[in-house]
């Protein structure tokens, strides 16, 4: 059985994209004009026949006056670029929870990266699947999660693959309700705009705008999320017409605010500000340490720390009620939403770490406003019987459902034509289905290779042809009122009834009015 820890895990996935990174320049490689810039591709991939386009802007650096506020069309850039820079300049500021304080600071922000295939030209129409990566919205950058030349291969016809940043912990998601000059929900806008930026462009490279897939995992999930249920499906259209979310990952609070207020004094005063003013005006190097001291404040995991919030704009309530409520963009042609078969193992790995009290702990944190009725309800649902469902089993159960599970069941049940999978090979936790989605070959990671062949084509045949379709013998059905779902194990993937088309999901949704 394969185990990895989330440490192991994330170093080895940043190894991985630090080594993606050795680029060499070359004269001849392809130049795209897009009017506000020239961009030349970094490097060409001989084995796998793609072109990368790394570090193209899609909004103006967000510093000084336009720090803490959504972003700004890009500027005019001279010359010709070609983003060869290391990822050291180029991932968004971010700073590690404690126990990954090893791993190092972020430095940069609002790039985006496009792998085109050698055959496309300007004016072809491939298909378009857009990577929003996930960190718990403090870490992550677009090319640390996973090289993706295998995924891109795996297509049976050519497909662009386009990585996006934005902006994460105090620097994204600082957002106190007593400061007025201060843009809510900024991780959002910025991949709002990276989206839109693929539609306005993504024909000079030979993408079809119309054929547009968004891809998240963990926090990328819950972006994505909150796109689909942005303004309550109000205003503008979604800038893309298929949705796969893997694992998706928010905390569902209401009050986040009450929070933020916290968040916001402890970051000002280890910058050592009294004023906005004086946050915008202070060098990078302060506020880096001023959001590390507020992730480092909170607890050993860090994660939590930032995330959406209900502003009553963007997000104008949780995404499961707005889903519930059939607020949310209609015109979202269809979606796969997914989660690991125990996706609390990244926080309840074993019993040892969980008390007698940490069922009701989590539920009266998540949910402190709700009426005793709806908290007996929950005692009800999630019961306690000694040996046979110990406290370990009901608290990663209740925790793993409200900040993942639920909401793909809610996604699936919202969309005619959806479809789901939960991923339950060994060990199956939160994250373990990344090394699957950028599987590139054997490793420690990878329990079944089949499997992760399968996967990674199911994800491709969506993107081109808008459906999983049927791989190695196993067809992808439609969710549908029979709520039909893949469960893919370690030697078979079989069709089952989802387990959290439930009462628990249900729940949630009422006590998500409490939280």
């Amino acid at each position: 059985m394969v185990r990895i820890g989330l440490k192991e895990m994330l170093l080895s996935l940043l190894l991985i994209g630090s080594g993606s990174c050795a680029k060499s320049y070359n004269s001849s490689l392809p130049i795209v004009d897009l009017g506000y810039v020239k961009q030349q591709a970094t490097s060409y991939n001989q084995t796998y026949d793609f072109y990368h386009f790394r570090n193209i802007r899609y909004a103006a650096p967000p510093l000084g006056d336009l720090r803490f506020r959504k972003p700004q069309p890009p500027l005019n850039q001279s010359g010709i670029q070609n983003g060869d820079i290391s990822i050291a300049e180029t991932i968004c500021h971010q700073a590690f929870p404690p126990f990954l304080a090893d791993l190092p600071y972020g430095l940069q922000y609002t790039f985006l990266d496009v792998y085109v295939p050698g055959s496309l030209k300007p004016g072809d129409d491939a298909p378009v699947l857009v990577w929003v990566y996930g960190g718990g919205y403090i870490i992550g950058s677009k090319e640390m999660w996973g090289d993706p030349a295998r995924l891109i291969q795996s297509a049976d016809e050519p497909m662009i693959y386009v990585s996006i940043n934005y902006r994460l912990g105090a620097f994204g998601w600082l957002s106190p309700q007593n400061v007025t000059d201060m843009d809510a929900n900024i991780g959002l806008h910025d991949s709002l705009a990276a989206m839109e930026w693929v539609k306005e462009y993504i024909s000079n490279f030979g993408g079809n705008k119309d054929k547009i897939t968004v891809m998240g995992e963990s926090a990328g999930g819950g972006v994505i999320l909150h796109t689909i249920t942005s303004y309550g499906g109000e205003g503008k259209k979604l800038p893309f017409q298929q949705a796969i979310l893997q694992s998706t990952g928010f905390d569902p609070k209401r009050t986040h605010y009450s929070d933020r207020n916290a968040q916001y004094d402890t970051f000002r005063r280890s910058a050592n500000c009294t004023t906005l003013k004086c946050l915008r005006n202070a060098p990078t190097e302060v506020l880096l340490k001023a959001n590390n001291d507020v992730i480092m404040a909170l607890d050993t995991w860090g994660f939590g720390t930032f995330g959406p919030a209900v502003d009553g704009d963007y997000v104008p309530d949780i995404p499961m009620r707005l889903l519930a409520q059939g607020k949310y963009h209609h015109e979202l042609k269809s979606l796969i939403a997914s989660n690991t078969g125990f996706e609390a193992g990244i926080v309840f790995p074993t019993a040892d770490n969980v008390t007698a009290d940490s069922f009701n702990n989590s539920l009266n944190g998540f949910y402190p406003l709700a009426p005793e009725t709806l908290k007996q309800k929950a005692l009800a649902l999630y019961p306690y019987r000694g040996p046979g469902i110990p406290e370990w089993q009901r608290a990663s159960a209740f925790l793993g459902d409200t900040i993942f599970n639920c909401h793909h069941a809610w996604l699936a049940k919202s969309f005619q034509m959806s479809y789901r999978y939960v991923f339950n090979l060994p060990p199956a936790n939160h994250g373990q289905d990344i090394f699957y989605t950028f599987y590139m070959g054997p490793s420690a990671a990878i329990a079944n290779e089949t499997t992760a062949v399968i996967h990674q084509e199911y994800i491709t045949d969506y993107v081109t042809r808008g459906e999983p379709g049927c791989e190695r013998g196993v067809c992808f059905p439609r969710y549908g009122g029979d709520a039909n779902t893949l469960w893919v194990n370690l030697t078979e993937i079989n069709i089952v009834r989802d387990p959290w088309a439930s009462e628990r999901c249900d729940l949630l949704v009422e006590l998500a009015e409490y939280s």
